[in-house]
């Protein structure tokens, strides 16, 4: 499956066309051709605590409700998305050498 564009989606969502289980890997927040993350799945769960001040918190709650997903889903998401956009900035300055 090729990768599909925002606006091609919306009009596939406006058509009433179920998405979900062609377009989205639910093992990230990419839309497009699936991408398989068997290492991260073999790794041990650590619970942590994290201190964030109510007004964070309220954004996160914001998000986790427009998304229809927990709380949890939200920092996780948002926390991969930033390790991936280090990691790509880091190739790219290494790159740069």
């Amino acid at each position: 499956m090729n990768n599909i564009t925002t606006d091609e989606l919306e009009q596939k969502i406006e058509a009433g066309e179920e998405i979900i289980d062609r377009y989205f890997d639910p093992t990230t927040t990419r839309v497009g051709t699936p991408h398989l993350i068997t290492a991260r799945r073999s790794q041990n769960i650590i619970s942590t605590q994290l201190d964030i001040t109510h007004s964070m918190l309220d954004e996160l709650d914001e998000i986790a409700s427009e998304l229809n997903i927990s709380r949890e889903a939200v920092i996780k998401m948002i926390l991969r998305r930033a390790l991936d956009e280090h990691y790509l900035a880091k190739k790219q300055r290494m790159s740069l050498i």
